[in-house]
């Protein structure tokens, strides 16, 4: 069934965001399967998520198997929606999502739980899976917040753990194959594939993540779709490499992106010039978490600038470290009018610094932050975290004097320079070396945030600005949370949480009410808990274990590094996953 959206859509603001019909969308008419892939917030903020792009093109791809795309409704729509009785639909067909065979979720961050109850309340599917029979879906969930898939488990029939490139299509084959099949006959079938955690068939079992060994062998996702409107992040994107060496130790991605692996030279510049081709947009994102590190990153920026230098094709790196060259990396692929240069520093002082294993020293940070200005950038952005391990009020005093001496030793060059310094509260993540230590609650959160302020209230050249409290908040209770979490999301749901990172909808107010209504104990999940207990994502095996990161939270107490693992393994256990760890770089391969 597909809805006739056409005679509401000029009652709604931003009517475009629910039509469809974008360039390089696609409608299949034929098909054995089908799944909607749903980004539960909105339309232009899920269109610049790379997974999305990847799986869309990647999974139409599989003969027999349509996938359609759904975003969470703006307020106006929603709102209709009700008022109608219209359920919630897909972008390409506006079939409503009860009528797929898979609904699948992708978690980028735990505020957007709430968005994901949301829709399927719209659909009219229960919440709970245990409350869904045959006629409805299966619900599935993946993305960067389902290494803690607790919090999610008892609205989820099953979760994909890691990549995504292969096992999707390979689950998308064996639905295509059992399409008469019960929902738990389809389970048991998917059950022992990497990646795939089924909570009710894999109690007392470990799952290890899904694993691309070389992205060389995956499929290209050139046809990346055009939308209609200007959305987050319009542009090409390509992951140029994944995973990263540097082991922050507060970096969750750092740790569950492992092992970095490199696509060759020939491979990203083929993929580059095809997904420019097939969408005509005259900008390209190299994406990496840390993209000057790619061992080809300047012959690849040389080949972009003699391939399209007459087209004027506009390059952005997303994530550059700090040191001088990649001031000259940057150099490279900027023309004309210079916007922000962007530092993350995460820390003032060199000791916290040395705790949190950043490896950069404030040597290199001032000499970055020169050369920037000397290459003619006026405008300097400052990242920092507080409430880290073992962080003391001096250490906060240490952005204020290092920021300080950025303004002092850069105004030898310009008198036009503004710094904007970014403030944000450390949470901490699953499996990484600090996901056993203490979060900030709100009255130390509130004591650090004005004891910056104090700090910087003179401060000439800055500009200071920190992440909301509340939210931060809130993101302990969720990332490292268990299966009541689940309760709260309910609750809190009902009391209108949803679109929480969009205009006024946020109120820490009823989620402050849902969770005294639970009972639950803010210590639970915000206090410091001992290396030897069972976290509720112990179930999930990323390739690295707990022993390793044991042995890092002790060096960060100590404030030693743990140099950059291309320069000498440190055996974080990778190795016993793809035993070509550390080797996986385009010269290689």
């Amino acid at each position: 069934m597909s809805i006739d959206l056409e005679k509401h859509l000029l009652s709604v603001e931003m009517p475009v965001q629910y039509m469809g019909n974008e360039v390089n969308s696609i409608h299949k008419k034929k098909f054995k399967a089908n799944m909607c892939l749903f980004f539960p917030d909105i339309y232009e903020v899920g269109m610049s998520n790379l997974g999305i792009r990847i799986l869309y093109d990647i999974l139409n791809k599989v003969d027999d198997f349509s996938l359609e795309r759904g975003f969470s409704p703006l307020e106006d729509m929603e709102a209709l929606m009700r008022e109608k009785n219209i359920p919630m639909f897909s972008l390409e067909s506006h079939t409503p999502l009860k009528d797929f065979d898979v609904v699948g979720f992708s978690l980028s961050y735990e505020m957007s739980y709430t968005n994901v109850l949301n829709a399927l309340d719209l659909a009219g599917i229960p919440f709970r899976a245990s409350d869904r029979g045959e006629e409805y879906p299966l619900i599935m969930a993946g993305g960067t917040c389902a290494v803690n898939p607790v919090p999610m488990s008892s609205f989820v029939d099953y979760f994909v753990i890691g990549d995504g490139e292969d096992v999707m299509p390979e689950i998308a084959k064996i639905f295509i194959a059992n399409i008469d099949k019960t929902k738990i006959e389809k389970l048991e079938l998917i059950k022992d594939l990497d990646g795939v955690y089924i909570p009710t068939l894999h109690k007392g079992k470990k799952i290890k993540k899904a694993i691309v060994p070389n992205l060389d062998n995956t499929e290209f996702y050139s046809n990346q779709i055009v939308p209609f409107v200007k959305i987050v992040h319009d542009r090409v994107v390509v992951e140029i490499q994944r995973g990263c060496t540097r082991g922050c130790r507060f970096c969750q991605a750092g740790y569950t992106y492992r092992p970095v692996r490199e696509r060759t030279l020939g491979k990203n510049l083929a993929l580059i010039e095809k997904t420019l081709k097939a969408t005509g947009y005259n900008e390209v994102s190299l994406s990496s978490l840390s993209s000057s590190d790619y061992s080809k990153i300047d012959p690849l920026l040389a080949n972009l600038d003699k391939k399209y230098k007459e087209d004027s094709l506009s390059i952005g790196l997303p994530s550059l470290r700090m040191n001088p060259y990649s001031v000259e990396v940057a150099e490279q692929i900027q023309s004309g009018k210079k916007t922000g240069f962007t530092f993350a520093p995460e820390a003032g002082s060199q000791r916290m610094r040395d705790i949190i294993n950043k490896g950069v020293t404030e040597e290199e940070i001032m000499e970055t932050a020169i050369a920037a200005v000397k290459a003619g950038w006026t405008t300097l952005k400052f990242y920092f975290m507080i409430g880290l391990p073992f962080e003391t009020d001096e250490d906060l005093q240490g952005i204020k004097d290092l920021v300080s001496e950025v303004v002092y030793k850069c105004r030898a060059y310009t008198r036009r320079l503004n710094i904007t310094v970014s403030i944000s509260n450390f949470i901490p993540k699953p499996h990484t070396p600090f996901q056993w230590a203490e979060q900030m609650n709100i009255e130390e959160m509130e004591r650090k945030h004005k004891l910056l302020k104090d700090l910087f209230y003179r401060a000439k050249n800055v500009t200071l600005k920190m992440h909301f409290r509340e939210k931060s908040y809130l993101e302990g209770f969720l990332s490292r949370g268990d299966e009541k979490i689940g309760e709260l999301l309910e609750k809190v749901w009902a009391k209108g949480a949803k679109l929480e990172d969009h205009g006024r909808n946020f109120q820490f107010s009823r989620w402050k009410e849902a969770i005294d209504e639970i009972g639950l104990n803010e210590q639970d999940y915000l206090g410091e808990k001992e290396t030897d207990v069972t976290l509720p994502w112990n179930m999930i095996d990323i390739g690295i274990p707990d022993s390793f990161h044991v042995k890092e939270l002790e060096k960060a107490r100590k404030a030693a590094l743990t140099p950059d693992c291309r320069e000498k393994c440190y055996g974080c256990g990778m190795k016993g996953r793809i035993k070509e760890c550390g080797e996986l770089v385009a010269d290689n391969l």
